[in-house]
This record gives C-alpha cells, sequence and structure tokens, in this order.
C-alpha cells in the first residue's frame, strides 16, 4: 500500500485498499506491520477530509495520541514513530503549516541512515523539503535554507546513482 501514494492510486481506492489489508493485518496477528500501516490509513483518510484538524493524525483509522503512547510500549517502535512522522510532514506541506514541517524536519535529521529503510523515505524527503524551503523563504534563516540544499543534495545524488531497482 505504501507504493501506491506514489504511484497516483486514487485516494478513495487507497483507503479502500487500507480497510482491507489492515484487517487481514489483525485477523492474522500482524501487530507490528498494522501499527506501521495506520499513519498511513490515517493520512489518506485525512487527505480525504476525515480529521476535524487535518494537521493531527486522529480520526477513524487512530489517534495519534493513543498511538503514540501504544508505540512507546513496544519493543520496536522505531519504524512506527517513523512512518508517523512522515505522514505528519505530509499533511503539513499539503496544508500549509510549513513551520511545523520544517520543525519535525529538523528534529529528524539524518534519521535514515540509522535505521531500517521505508518506501516512504523519497516522499518524505520531498514534503521536508516543501516545508524547509518554506520557512527559510519566510524567515530568511539559515538552519531552514541549509537543511533544504541537504535534501536538494541528497536528491540529485539519488538522480545521478540512478533507480536502484
Amino acid at each position: 500500500i505504501c507504493s501506491s501514494i506514489v504511484a497516483g492510486k486514487s485516494l478513495k481506492a487507497l483507503a479502500a485498499d487500507c480497510k482491507t489489508y489492515l484487517g487481514q493485518m489483525i485477523a492474522l496477528n500482524q501487530d507490528e506491520i498494522y501499527t506501521q500501516s495506520l499513519p498511513f490509513w490515517q493520512g489518506v483518510l485525512n487527505l480525504l477530509g476525515d480529521a476535524k484538524d487535518p494537521l493531527h493524525l486522529t480520526g477513524t483509522a487512530m489517534d495519534e495520541q493513543d498511538y503514540l503512547v501504544k508505540i512507546e510500549q513496544m519493543q520496536s517502535s522505531i519504524q512506527s514513530y517513523a512512518h508517523l512522522q512522515i505522514f505528519k510532514s505530509m499533511m503539513c506541506s499539503f496544508f500549509g503549516d510549513f513551520e511545523t514541517g520544517a520543525k519535525l524536519a529538523l528534529e529528524r535529521g539524518d534519521s535514515y541512515g540509522k535505521t531500517n529503510g521505508s518506501p516512504l523515505v523519497m516522499l518524505d524527503f520531498l514534503h521536508q523539503g516543501i516545508s524547509l524551503y518554506a520557512m527559510a523563504r519566510m524567515t530568511e534563516r539559515k538552519k531552514y535554507a541549509n537543511a533544504a540544499r541537504k535534501i536538494t543534495a541528497t536528491f540529485s545524488l539519488w538522480a545521478k546513482k540512478g533507480n536502484v531497482n
């Protein structure tokens, strides 16, 4: 389901797929991947308008505060927390909260070098870059501009190396 959002699948179809697949994850006792997938599902629902505040991942699929408590209790919560941050970054850039999006990007820093990969890394870098460049333009602060240039350099490196697949 992660690849579907970047492949252009309709959000309504993606939300229906998430409901089906996450239901199957529960039935098959796949708690860890289910937990990692919740922010994705709620992010899709937020984009469809299923949230009182689209900047928070709280709605039909999950409650952001409950999710944080749950992953804190899990032994392998790094990936779940990363997915939460990725979808929070997306909501920030889509709904114009560039300040929070840039704050999240600066907090994470080079976290992808420290954890296992996710198919959402490139998408996350895009949304981090949007918020960082927006804040660099609005505030003229170097911390945002420097972080944004770092992301641009990463994209340039990826383009130069070509697709790993």
